[in-house]
């Protein structure tokens, strides 16, 4: 399990930084000590057995705990320091937490919380700050033997078709299968400075964190102040020689348009990894242009399951129309299956991912009616396999490589063609002149749908609405091309860095509906 993997690390490199933030470093010795003191007086402080809320802001303190509650065997809940208050009560009151876990002040969501939650100041409960507790005495942290595999570790929320977030629970076991994928995957080890920058209620950090502290690599997160100012990120990468990057593709576009990483490079950057959404060739192409000496590889999953499918971008794909979602990981069988969930086995036949394998949650918290028609039994080689149906379509390659064709909620009707929003979006960005792109579907009584594009220049660009459709006319049939094309300085996005094309729906259903 982690917490042993993260003990294998100290002992074996007790020594070498394993935390830096804001000008502090902590060794292995001193988290291990740290973790271990947290988790004996979290545990002690706790009323009930029931998982806590932490307030995930960035900060070493928050790490450690989360650290802390894997070894004393507590489920935690990260809480966006930002989510509205409504919606992260919401979120607390499905997931039954008992706690609410803060660094020193108490965040803003917390106001009108229930009375009955406990409230419990981390630097309250620590007693002393992070240097004291290295040197403190505070007995064993976790029960005997470690938590069970089959526990919660830890619940993440992702936005549900209802409009209320729905939980995902993460077992031990299905952690530990993806971390130890990570750590045999990539040559992650000591003298590694790796960066923590997505949000901590994401699921990209538990690569960062456990892969990391399994590793003996260095781990930094980035506050959320620098992470306002993509020129401040790229100081920020450089100064502390960061040398494997974890992040979703819109953020590593925004370094590319808003900061001097085009003319400055990241010299010690070794990995860069990204996953979240797909990133469009062309723009990626910048991007290695830009950091040559790194290798770049595609990271795939749902946060049901974290990373399934990885793969190495190379001089191959560098003009390929869509990077390929690549391989099997952590132990994931897939399978893409036809509309009759049949098991396609042809080489370019679309159908929906599916995936089996160690790292699969076992299902939505308290949403059975939501489990249920997200698992699909699958008969392939060696037997039969209950799967977790993605919502995204694919289709196998060459060397069975696994391919992308966009989300199955992303395929519309239009004048009675089917349209994949994704390939739109696709071919938009093939554009010379054009950075981002999103596509959504706008209802229409007479022809279904109607496709409107959302379209952000390439700096310094020119181009025009009217230039743009004679260029995709040669593209794409007529019937593909957006009805209304809007160009925009930016593309709203996520809490976790992804394009909010649900906010772009609404604003479209606004102004047009």
């Amino acid at each position: 399990m982690i917490p042993d993997r993260f003990t294998a690390a100290a002992l074996r490199w007790p020594d070498q930084a394993a935390l830096s933030m804001g000008g502090e470093r902590l060794t292995y010795r001193d988290c291990a000590r740290i973790s271990d003191v947290l988790a004996h007086r979290l545990s002690a402080s706790l009323r009930d057995s029931r998982p806590v809320a932490l307030d995930s802001t960035k900060s070493l303190f928050t790490v450690l705990t989360m650290l802390a509650c894997l070894r004393a065997g507590i489920t935690y809940v990260p809480v966006d320091p930002a989510a509205p208050g409504p919606r992260a009560r919401f979120m607390l009151e499905d997931a039954g937490v008992g706690a609410v876990l803060f660094e020193s002040t108490e965040p803003q969501w917390l106001a009108g919380s229930p009375a009955g939650w406990q409230r419990l100041g981390l630097r309250d409960i620590a007693g002393a700050g992070l240097r004291e507790l290295a040197s403190s005495d505070g007995g064993a942290g976790g029960p005997a033997g470690g938590p069970s595999p089959d526990a919660i570790a830890y619940i993440l929320y992702t936005s549900g078709s209802t409009g209320e977030p729905k939980g995902v629970p993460i077992t031990h076991a299905n952690a530990d299968a993806f971390v130890g994928w990570g750590c045999s995957y990539f040559d992650i080890g000591p003298g590694d400075h790796v960066a923590v920058h997505a949000p901590l209620h994401f699921d990209l950090p538990v690569l960062d964190v456990y892969v990391g502290l399994s590793r003996g690599a260095t781990v930094s997160p980035i506050d959320a102040q620098t992470l306002l100012f993509p020129q401040a990120v790229v100081r920020f990468l450089r100064q502390h020689g960061i040398t494997v990057l974890y992040a979703v593709p819109s953020a590593l576009i925004a370094l590319l348009n808003h900061s001097d990483l085009v003319r400055g490079g990241l010299p010690a950057l070794r990995l860069l990894l990204y996953a979240g959404e797909e990133f469009q060739a062309p723009t990626l192409r910048r991007l290695m242009d830009a950091v040559p000496q790194a290798r770049v590889f595609n990271l795939y999953g749902p946060i049901e399951s974290n990373v399934i499918a990885a793969v190495e971008v190379g001089p191959e794909h560098r003009d390929a129309p869509r990077i390929p979602l690549g391989w099997p990981a952590a132990g994931a069988r897939l399978f893409v299956l036809d509309e009759e969930d049949r098991p396609i086995v042809v080489e370019g036949a679309t159908g929906e991912i599916v995936v089996a394998g160690p790292s699969v949650f076992p299902g939505y918290l308290n949403r059975p009616d939501l489990t249920g028609p997200s698992r699909v039994a699958v008969r392939g080689a060696g037997g039969e396999w209950l799967c977790h149906r993605t919502g995204d379509l694919g289709s196998w390659g060459p060397g069975r490589v696994l391919r992308f064709h966009g989300r199955r909620d992303g395929m519309i009707k239009t004048r009675g063609f089917r349209v994949e929003l994704g390939e739109v979006e696709a071919v938009l960005c093939r554009h010379p002149g054009i950075e981002r792109a999103a596509a959504v579907a706008v209802p229409h009584p007479e022809l279904t749908n109607l496709i409107r594009a959302f379209v952000v220049r390439r700096a310094g660009g020119e181009l025009d609405e009217a230039g743009l459709r004679a260029w995709l006319a040669g593209r794409m049939p007529g019937y593909m091309i957006p009805h209304h094309i809007e160009f925009r300085e930016h593309l709203p996005t996520t809490t976790t860095g992804k394009v909010a094309r649900r906010a772009l729906v609404e604003d479209t259903a606004t102004r047009h509906g």
